[in-house]
Order: C-alpha cells, then structure tokens, then sequence
C-alpha cells in the first residue's frame, strides 16, 4: 500500500495575487468550445510541522528495551532506528522514517517492541529485493495484516498460490481490453475533470479560495476506474459518496492500524465484538464482501465459456460488459471458486488505487512548482 501525504490545492479566486497558475491542457467542456484557460493554483502539502519530533517517554524506552531483550543481541550488525512509539499517532510515520533516514541511511531497522523491520531506501537495494530476488523473500507481517482482508489474493499469497493465481489473471489484461479500458479511463477522467472545473468556477465567483484535497480525487478517480474496469459495477464515487468505497477506505484505516500497532490484540477471542473499531472493521469487511459476492454471483449466471484465445478476441467495443472478472468467469479451464474470484477482486479493489493516487497527486503537486513550463 502506498504511504503518501496528501496535497491539498488551493484554488483562489482570479483576483488573488502572487498566485501560481497551472495552463490547463485537458481534454474537457472547455476545450471542446476551443478556448484555453490558466487555472490559477496553489499546491501545498497538509499542515503538520514536520520538524517537530515527538519526545520519547517511559512507554517508548519500555518498547526499545523489549525490542534489545528480544533481539537477542543480534541487531549490532545494522543501524538501529530506536523509535519513539508516539511517532505512529502524533504525526504520519513517512516523516519518522525520512528522519531516520538521515539518521541511520538508506537501510537500517527499526524496532517497536516485539516488532523489527528492515527500512531500505537505496533504489538499487530496492530492486534487488523486489525484482531480482523477489521469492527470496517472505512477506511476513504483511500477509499476516492482509490475509484477513485480501485472503489468498495476489499479494498475500504465499508462492505456489502466487504463481497460479496470476498465471490466470494475466491473459485478461490483452491488448483489446487495454483499449477498452482506455475508454474507461477517459468516461472516469471527465468526471472528475467536471467536478474540478466546477470548484474553480466557484472559486471564481466567490471572495474565499476553494480547497480540494487532491488525493482523495484521485483515490476516488481511481476507485471509480477499477470499478468499471474490474467489476463492471459503477461506484460514481467521484460524485457521491458509495456505502463500499466508505467501507474500502475504513478497511484501509484498519490495516494501517495493525501495521503500527505492535500488540495484534485483534486475534485475541470476541475482539471483533467487544472493541468498537473491531465491529467496524468487521462491518466494512462484510459490505465490501456482499458486493463482490453479488457481482460474481451475476457473472456466473450469465457465463458464457470460451478458450481464452476466443475470449482476447471479442469484439470489446461493442460488449456490454468488458470487465476482468467478466474474461475470468468466462474463462475455459480456469477452475476458480467463489472464494478465489474473491480475494483476487478484493486484492485489486483495496490495493490497486492508492498508488494511482499517490503519483496522480505528487505529479500534480510538482506540475503546479513550474507553471510556466
């Protein structure tokens, strides 16, 4: 899952002075009517001061002494980031861990209690853990986090589920579904692209700035895409707020909650119904599978079995329903339960935004610094 910090942009009024201002090169109502416009912008990042680090208490020395006792001794071999347990609730822990980058370099582990990772920021260390050495590797605590939400999907599958289940998905993303989705693409963008013309438009016409939390946009653009692309279920989440994309986010929430927190007190028994953020997670869960578990359930009805050399070949222009999970249903010797067709969907759904949105976000964020370019 992507960590990012969310831009805010800060859409001013066009008699604001000393403001950036971002052409406008899209494709949308305003460029169908041959008129360009500069959008005058301002990007920013959210407000929390990151020079200010939390000071370490009794509760964090009592975790790094847990960490040392545990250890056994054997973490001389690396520099150790002996953080403060306080840095994962009093500010986002990408600015705890670009300060141990300083600190420590670009690979050193850091230690909460009975919880150890190696952080590696070096990009040539990076692609020899993920590329060239990628089954050299267990995930680890990350199954362990995501298996309750994803299952046996694609990223917290051990090895031999792994290989099998993207053997599958593959021949689904072929050229001719590529281009369809391109279309998709396009259907979703303008969605958005209407939305933020309108906030500009208010912003034009009003005394105050109008704030857009860009991420979010994206996140939602990026829901949207996935849902029409994956499922053939439109969420318009872009437009209104969908009961499963609210489940989606608080899903999210929780997983960066067991990521950080270093006690899994979650799997303690009856958890799930006497802590109030349990219940909602489990709550979430359910809304998130009813859906997936609706969807399927239509797919299936409405098979019809083709080789997959047949299924690549449709007409995708004209097919009502062009989804992946529409080829997967289909497909002739894919053997795939309910369960499976499952933790593959909800792998995608859960996972397959966040990084969409990062880099839609920062791209934006760095476009607006050089306006004039």
């Amino acid at each position: 899952m992507a960590m990012s910090a969310a831009t805010a942009a800060t859409l001013l009024p066009r008699s604001s002075t000393g403001t950036q201002r971002l052409a406008s090169s899209y494709p949308s109502s305003s460029a169908a009517h041959g008129r360009s416009r500069l959008l005058p912008v301002r990007c920013q990042s959210p407000g929390v001061d990151k020079t200010t680090k939390p000071k370490r208490n009794l509760f964090d020395n009592a975790s790094n002494l847990l960490t040392n006792l545990l250890a056994g001794g054997n973490l001389k071999n690396m520099p150790v980031a002996e953080g403060a347990v306080t840095d994962l609730f009093d500010r986002p822990l990408f600015y705890s861990l670009y300060d141990w980058f300083l600190e420590h370099g670009s690979v050193y582990k850091l230690a909460f209690g009975p919880k150890s990772f190696v952080v590696v920021s070096d990009p040539i260390v990076a692609r020899y853990i993920l590329r060239e050495n990628a089954f050299c590797y267990d995930k680890g605590v990350l199954a362990e986090i995501l298996e309750p939400i994803m299952g046996k999907g694609l990223i917290p599958a051990d090895l031999d589920t792994w290989k099998q289940r993207r053997k599958v998905i593959t021949p689904g993303f072929h050229a001719l579904f590529i281009e369809a989705m391109v279309r998709v693409f396009n259907k979703c963008s303008e969605r958005t692209i209407l939305k933020l013309e309108a906030l500009i438009e208010k912003g034009d016409h009003g005394d105050k700035s109008t704030i857009v939390n860009l991420e979010e946009e994206f996140s939602n653009l990026a829901l949207d895409i996935i849902g029409l692309g994956v499922f053939n279920f439109d969420f318009d989440s872009v437009n209104k707020e969908s009961p499963v994309i609210k489940a989606v986010y608080g899903t999210l929430f929780e997983a960066e909650h067991r990521s950080t927190f270093y006690i899994p007190y979650w799997n303690l028994p009856l958890t799930q119904w006497i802590v109030p953020r349990q219940r909602k997670f489990h709550s979430d869960l359910k809304v998130i599978n009813d859906c997936l578990d609706d969807l399927i359930k239509n797919a299936k009805e409405t098979r019809q079995e083709a080789d997959v050399e047949k299924l690549q070949q449709r007409d995708y222009s004209s097919l009502k329903d062009a989804s992946l999970l529409r080829f997967l249903v289909d497909m002739r010797g894919a053997d795939v339960d309910d369960r499976q067709l499952r933790d593959d969907l909800m792998t995608m759904l859960i996972a397959g935004h966040e990084t969409t949105a990062a880099v839609l976000t920062w791209s934006i964020f760095l476009l607006a610094q050089i306006p004039r370019r």
